[in-house]
Formats: structure tokens, C-alpha cells, sequence
């Protein structure tokens, strides 16, 4: 077993918390030699539908030694532009017991944006599915020579697959500090920021997750979020599997829709979604029929209570709100397991991997209650932002990760979030957080989904915009849900105005990203740049 000694600061813990593996492909191994014949991925609508973990690790093996004919040695980097299909986690985990660093890239990306992914990474190979081959024409001509491009095919003619009969054979050991993977974070300005995570991170978060909400070899996750974000490598596929469950691997585009019949047919027990996804299921006229379905993970942005509350009520399937970031692997708060010790409005306590403090300014503890910005450390903490030496003294100072996220903790070691820096609106010296606004205008009948933005104002530095869309068929005035506000919140914190957006011109819905995160920096540059300057 790997030693957990050397860790850096701000990743280092007052107790211990022991990893059972020395590394993430030690993981699907062990539960390979333990119980080969057991399921382990199901990819619904594909010619080869379900793996077992026996199985999977042969491919997984074979397709090493085809990485491995490709010159790549431990330490190499390479990018990943595939959507949630059965080669992404293929190629994810050789590469991975090889001690090859994992790139993946939004296959929604632009040529332009994914050659920068390709180039700052390192990357020596981009794998890609042919589905994108028009955007790989484009990209070939954009990275460096040095840099091959490779389609591998899909299943049954993965050409890894076919190439390699033999397995791969194993050259340096690949250790708990070694870098297992690099996400990109789309920034609120400027280039992505490459985050680097090591194999200890992944299995530390997907441990304390996995215990935390008592996952088992009956646990059966559905990822319907992208393989390429953190979400959907951790929290539904890393973290089931430290439990030795299995994991249906959904088509992210099309699969609310479908959300409810395929955990019906899959026996599905958990997933993890971000809450604009709760406020679509909501929206559709398609009723939950399972009777496995045993909680709902959801983090990414503030849940409403007013959503938690309908989604609860209406589908009778509890919501586990958590707290993380891409620089945390995925969680670094959740909810407590079951359902009645959660607390209404926390995203939970700290995990068991890492340790939280809520910091003023000059870096020290602020009382229970007070808010300030939230930090973190632990083993599950970022090693660094890659080479950004600048931003890695800022961002990692005084042995913590500064998340740029406010909240405050409570006595009983709860956590509570409060906004991001750059989307908390300062009215005349107050401050005051988006989620406190919407989740007053999203109780209103009518409404969808709502999004509160801060907009510059002459006097009070910011106004406050609120962006609606109603229901299908529902009807409500600007006027009317003003007034509806009116004795349910501050009238500081009211909106100056609001606009439903069912009647703006080039806006049919809230802008959102590929996890369905509202994008409130492209609904504030439509805002000045639509609305103010027409």
C-alpha cells in the first residue's frame, strides 16, 4: 500500500483516513478478481449493452497495450473527446493503469477552445469519436504536428480491440501521488484552468462519498451528467465503484426524456444531477414508475427549497445536496445519510477525506454563523492549477484552497452556501446572494426556472435583474411576480426588474452549460449588450 507521507500542505489532514488501493485501476481490479462474473456497466441503445467487471478489466487491459503501441509511458498525457459511451471508460481506465494522465475535452467545445485544452495539457495523443471527425479536421490543423490525433472507432470496431489481442504489459508502478487526471474549468474569464488531480484524490472523495452514503455491492448509479466533468468520473462512476456497485452509463442529451424509464428498466438506485435538472423533471408530464430509486444527488449550484420541496413531494425521492468544486474532485460537503439527518437549506458537512473552515480576509476563522469565504483541505484537495505558479500562491495560500465561494458553518458543523464571488450582487454596501431571490420567484405557479443577476447601477453600485420562464401554456406578468415578491423578501433585495423571457428577442431559455449549470456571466452580457444598448 501506498504511504499517504508528503503531501502537500493544503492537502494535509489532523486524522487519518486510510485508502484501500494503490491507485485507481487497483481499484476495478480488485473487485474484478473478487466477483468477474458480477455487472458492472450497462450503456443502454448500444450493440454490447452490458460488461461485467471481469470483462471490462480484460478490455481495459488490451487497450493498454494498444496505448502503449502508441509510445505513451507513464507521466504522458493524453486527451479524451468522447461522449458517455462504453470506449470512454475503456480507454479512461488503461490509460489510467498505465500511470497515463487523462485529458478529457467537452466534445461541445469549439476546435479552436479544445486545441488549447490539447496544447497547454501536453497532450502527445487526442482520442477521439468519429462523431466528431469534422471537428478533429478542424483541430489537426490547429495543434502542434507532434500532436497525433486518433479516431477509435465504436464498439464492436474499436480499434483498440481489434489491433490488440495481447494485454498490456506492466512497466513502472503508479502510486497514489501520481496525477491520474486534468480538468479543465471553464473560467469566468481568460483560458480554461487545467486541474490537477492525483489518483489519491479520486479515490479519496469517492471513498468518503461511498461511506458517507452507505453505497454497497447492490448500489447501482446512473450517470447522466458528462464523462468529461468531474461529476460524472466521480460521484457515479468512482464512487459506486469503491463499493464494488455498477453504473449505467445514460446519454447525457437525451436522457431526461428518458430519465424516469431507464431507472425503472435498470433498477437503478441513486443518480446525480445538478438542480436545473430537477426543475426540467418537474416541467415534464412523466411520472416516476420505479421502486428502486433510493435518493438523488445534486450539487453544482444552490437548490431552492421550493424545488427540493415540489421534487420531493411530487416524485416521493429524497435530494442529498452537496458542496464541491473541480478542485475538490467532486464533493467536499454532503448531506448526512438517511434522509431525516439531513437540514434544510445545508449542503451538509465536511467529508471524512478532507476538512472545511469558513475564512475572513486575513485568513482566520469567522464564528458560527458569520459569513465568509469557504476553504478547504485534504486528500482529496487539488495538487495544483497547471502551470499557473501566480494563481496556485493565491488560490492554495496559508494551507488551504480558497474556493472563492461565501457561506457560513453553524454550531453543528452544517455548512451553507451563500454565491460565488464574481455572482454575489452588492447593493448599496449589501450583500446579497442570487439564490435568496429565486428561490422566492420560483414558488410562483407559473415559473420554471428563474435566474437572478447583479446589473451596474449609478448610485447603488448594483441593481438586481431577475430572468423568468414560465411554464408551457402558464401565463403571469412582469407586474405579477414583482408583487408576488412583495412581503416574502427584503425590498432590498427585490428586482429592479424582471423579464420573462418566453417574450425576449434571441433568448428562449437560461443560458446553460453542459451539466445545466445557468451560465449567469451569459445572461449578464445579454443583458447589456441585448437589452440596454436596443
Amino acid at each position: 500500500m501506498n504511504s499517504l507521507e508528503n503531501l502537500l500542505e493544503h492537502q494535509r489532514l489532523p486524522t487519518s483516513f486510510a485508502l484501500d488501493f494503490p491507485n485507481v485501476f487497483g481499484l476495478i481490479d480488485h473487485h474484478a478478481r473478487r466477483n468477474p462474473d458480477k455487472t458492472f456497466l450497462i450503456c443502454p441503445e448500444t450493440e454490447k449493452e452490458t460488461y461485467t467487471y471481469g470483462e471490462f478489466v480484460r478490455l481495459a487491459r488490451r487497450t493498454a497495450a494498444f496505448l502503449q503501441s502508441k509510445g505513451l509511458k507513464k507521466g504522458d498525457r493524453l486527451n479524451l473527446i468522447i461522449p458517455n459511451r462504453a470506449e470512454f471508460l475503456i480507454l479512461y481506465f488503461a490509460a489510467l493503469s498505465l500511470g497515463i494522465i487523462v485529458v478529457p475535452i467537452n466534445e461541445d467545445l469549439a476546435p479552436k477552445e479544445m486545441s488549447y485544452i490539447a496544447q497547454n495539457s501536453g497532450s502527445k495523443i487526442v482520442l477521439y469519436d468519429p462523431g466528431y471527425q469534422h471537428k478533429a479536421d478542424t483541430l489537426r490543423s490547429l495543434v502542434s504536428p507532434d500532436v497525433e490525433l486518433c479516431d477509435v472507432g465504436r464498439h464492436p470496431n474499436f480499434l483498440p480491440l481489434i489491433d490488440h489481442e495481447e494485454e498490456a504489459v506492466a512497466t513502472d508502478a503508479v502510486h497514489l501521488h501520481d496525477i491520474g487526471i486534468i480538468i479543465y474549468t471553464s473560467g469566468t474569464t481568460g483560458n480554461p484552468k487545467g486541474v490537477v488531480l492525483t489518483h489519491m484524490s479520486m479515490l479519496a472523495d469517492a471513498k468518503a462519498l461511498s461511506e458517507r452514503l452507505q453505497f454497497g455491492p447492490h448500489t447501482r448509479t446512473m450517470t447522466i451528467l458528462p464523462m468529461f466533468h468531474n461529476n460524472g468520473q466521480i460521484v457515479t462512476l468512482m464512487t459506486p465503484l469503491y463499493a464494488g456497485g455498477s453504473v449505467v452509463l445514460a446519454k447525457g442529451k437525451v436522457t431526461l426524456l428518458s430519465f424516469w424509464g431507464l431507472i425503472q428498466k435498470y433498477e437503478v438506485t441513486w443518480t446525480s444531477v445538478m438542480p436545473a435538472i430537477l426543475s426540467i423533471l418537474l416541467s415534464l408530464k412523466i411520472e416516476r414508475k420505479d421502486k428502486t430509486l433510493e435518493g438523488i444527488i445534486c450539487g453544482g449550484q444552490p437548490l431552492t427549497k421550493a424545488v427540493q420541496s415540489s421534487f420531493e413531494s411530487r416524485f416521493g425521492v429524497p435530494i442529498f445536496e452537496g458542496y464541491g468544486l473541480t478542485e475538490s474532485t467532486a464533493f467536499a460537503t454532503f448531506s448526512d445519510y438517511p434522509a431525516d439527518k439531513r437540514k434544510s437549506g445545508s449542503i451538509g458537512k465536511a467529508l471524512e477525506c478532507n476538512q472545511m473552515a469558513v475564512l475572513d480576509e486575513s485568513g482566520n476563522e469567522v464564528p458560527h454563523g458569520e459569513e465568509g469565504e469557504i476553504c478547504m483541505r485534504g486528500l482529496n484537495v487539488a495538487n495544483e492549477y497547471l502551470g499557473m505558479p501566480e494563481r496556485n500562491k493565491l488560490s492554495f495560500a496559508g494551507g488551504w484552497f480558497h474556493s472563492g465561494d461565501f457561506g457560513h458553518m453553524d454550531a453543528d458543523g452544517f455548512y451553507y452556501f451563500g454565491s460565488r464571488k464574481d455572482h454575489m450582487i452588492i447593493r448599496g454596501g449589501e450583500n446579497i446572494y442570487p439564490a435568496e431571490l429565486e428561490n422566492v420567484i420560483f414558488e410562483h405557479p407559473a415559473v420554471a426556472e428563474t435566474a437572478v443577476i447583479g446589473v451596474p447601477d449609478p448610485m447603488l453600485g448594483e441593481a438586481i435583474v431577475a430572468f423568468v420562464k414560465l411554464h408551457d401554456g402558464a401565463q403571469a406578468t412582469t407586474e405579477e411576480l414583482a408583487a408576488f415578491c412583495t412581503g416574502k423578501i427584503a425590498l432590498f433585495k427585490q428586482a429592479r426588474e424582471i423579464y420573462i423571457i418566453d417574450h425576449l428577442p434571441n433568448l428562449d431559455a437560461l443560458p446553460k452549460g453542459p451539466t445545466k449549470k445557468v451560465l449567469y456571466r451569459e445572461l449578464k452580457d445579454y443583458y447589456l449588450n441585448q437589452l440596454i444598448k436596443s
